[in-house]
């Protein structure tokens, strides 16, 4: 089983080379109490100190002004799992270095250095960038947001000691979660895949909804139109209407072609019979002339007019019967005629039956083609549709499986919400912070807020709370030394001080290493509490930093400053 991870900070070193002085404190590996003369122990350096711990781990604090952090060196001896590291800090620039002062790695980078520190504290807090919106390793500073108090900073549930925190997002629900393992990448990365199912079911929602209301239009209009079962019936129909066309046309053709032959033919005979009947009666004159002994051609007297006569009665013969055989052959003319006429009339009657017919085809004709584009318009959107609803219905189990997996998140948060009200409820009725109204608690995420002497409790009860739950739901994750500065603040009285931090040495058991800093304590103030190192400053207001432990110690900050060369 692996050994749990433990930060323990084993010595601070402030360094002010202009000065030729330092400081050198060294803790225990347990409880550490700094503090100073009850009468007169303010400004001692009690919160340099406190601050400087995790500033030297890359994190802003709010130093007083009257501190010049500007040319002052910080070392920070620690270990992890028993090993030995040192980090030094000096303004912007940050090494670390192994048991043996070999450099590891340097930068003058946030980021670069919480990715560095991550691979010795094997744990990073990661937030979703705001501008990128994808998810970064922060800042060291959000690792240590459960383990530092500022005394100027108790500020009930806002992280307020340290500077810079608002640069990503809603940082203070998603930093919670990741120290409690409810927030990390692969939940970030299953709520972005969830984001855009979502917004691509609602996409193919949409189009499904149009692609149905098209869908119910062309069923509309497909009903609408009367067509042929079969366009291979229809093809066959124009085809036949087409030879129709033909004989009728032809039929026509040829019986108006008969018709003006026969009535050539019947001009002919009538101008024959015309013709005759002028001779007739030309030779009629002629006879009458020759019964009164006349030449019928030079009016002169004719004696025997017997054979001219004889003559003229042949010819008269010859003409009746010619007349009559024309006559015979016009009649028959006339009928061939008529029948021709029925014929064609006939012939018309079909034309116009045909042309009928014809119309009414054409129409049915772009029915079909209407129908046809609609059936392919209904079948285009059909297909679409099906290929949509498919879509809907992966994307919507691809959904499924993600919620399921984020439902493991969400009981877990639900699991830590309930637990965070049983803990601040407890505490609420220890300290009785009657003020503070219990609904605060039902969610991590909510604040509250006190007044007066009960703000810096309640901001220590609530900062404790998180690191217990940071034991029970992250166990796994590294544990860094909890460093209060001051936790009582000046305006508590001498029983809620005392019960401060005792309730701090009772609640932060051995899995975190302990430094809080107070004026006038002694290691028997406690009831039932043992620190393990009282670190007492007795150094002149404003002079923490002094020539000996600059004396005794200057050897490690040059060599730190040279390796890295």
């Amino acid at each position: 089983m692996e050994e749990m991870r433990k930060m323990i900070f084993k010595k601070l070193y402030i360094f002010s080379s202009s000065e030729k002085k330092a400081k050198v404190i060294e803790f225990a590996e347990g409880k550490n109490i700094i503090t100073s003369s009850p009468v007169d122990g303010t400004d001692r350096g009690k919160s340099v100190i406190m601050k400087s711990l995790y500033h030297a781990l890359g994190a802003d604090c709010y130093f007083d002004d009257k501190w010049q952090d500007d040319g002052k060196a910080y070392i920070v001896n620690f270990t992890i799992a028993n090993e030995k590291y040192y980090i030094f800090r000096c303004n912007r620039l940050f090494k670390v270095f192994d048991s043996n002062r070999r450099l590891l790695f340097k930068t003058i980078d946030r980021h670069e250095l919480a990715a560095s520190l991550g691979t010795i504290f094997k744990f990073a807090v990661k937030l979703p960038n705001r501008s990128e919106d994808t998810l970064e390793i922060t800042p060291p500073a959000y690792n240590y947001l459960l383990y530092f108090l500022d005394q100027d900073k108790l500020d009930g549930t806002n992280f307020a000691s340290f500077k810079q925190l608002a640069q990503y997002p809603n940082y203070k629900e998603n930093a919670l979660f990741y120290h409690f393992g409810a927030f990390d990448g692969n939940y970030y990365e299953i709520m972005h895949k969830l984001e855009s199912l979502s917004d691509e079911i609602s996409r193919l929602k949409k189009d499904k909804e149009l692609s149905e209301s098209m869908l119910e239009k062309v069923f509309v209009s497909i009903k609408d139109v009367s067509y042929s079962k079969s366009i291979d019936l229809l093809r066959h129909d124009i085809e036949r209407s087409k030879e129709q066309y033909s004989s009728i046309a032809k039929m026509l053709s040829e019986t108006r072609t008969k018709l003006i032959e026969i009535r050539n033919e019947k001009d002919e005979l009538q101008r024959s019979l015309h013709s005759l009947e002028h001779l007739g009666k030309l030779n009629e004159n002629h006879i009458s002339s020759l019964l009164k002994h006349r030449c019928p051609l030079c009016e002169s007297e004719v004696a025997d007019t017997l054979h001219l006569r004889v003559m003229k009665y042949n010819t008269n013969d010859d003409i009746i019967l010619l007349s009559s055989d024309l006559q015979i052959s016009i009649s028959q003319t006339d009928k061939k005629i008529a029948k021709l006429e029925e014929e064609y009339k006939d012939g018309l009657s079909k034309l116009s039956a045909y042309e009928k017919s014809l119309g009414n085809k054409t129409a049915e004709v772009n029915d079909v083609l209407k129908h046809q584009g609609l059936i392919e318009v209904r079948d285009s959107i059909t297909s679409d549709l099906v290929t949509t609803r498919k879509a809907i219905e992966g994307k919507e189990v691809s959904e499924k499986e993600l919620k399921k997996q984020i439902r493991v998140y969400n009981d877990r948060k639900k699991e830590i919400n309930q637990r965070y009200y049983e803990l601040m409820l407890a505490d609420k009725i220890k300290f009785g912070l009657e003020e503070i109204d219990a609904k605060g608690f039902e969610k991590i995420t909510n604040s509250f807020s006190a007044g007066g002497s009960n703000k810096p409790i309640s901001t220590v009860i609530w900062y404790t709370n998180l690191i217990k739950l940071k034991h029970q739901f992250n166990p796994d994750a590294i544990n860094f030394p909890v460093v209060f500065d001051s936790p009582n603040n000046a305006e508590t009285d001498l029983t809620k001080r005392v019960r401060v931090y005792e309730y701090l040495a009772q609640n932060i058991d051995d899995k975190n290493q302990l430094i809080l800093s107070g004026i006038g304590f002694k290691s028997d103030d406690f009831d039932g509490v043992q620190f393990d190192k009282v670190i007492y400053l007795e150094n002149a207001k404003y002079e923490l930093l002094c020539e000996e432990d600059y004396s005794n110690n200057s050897q490690l900050l040059i060599e730190l400053s040279k390796t890295s060369e």
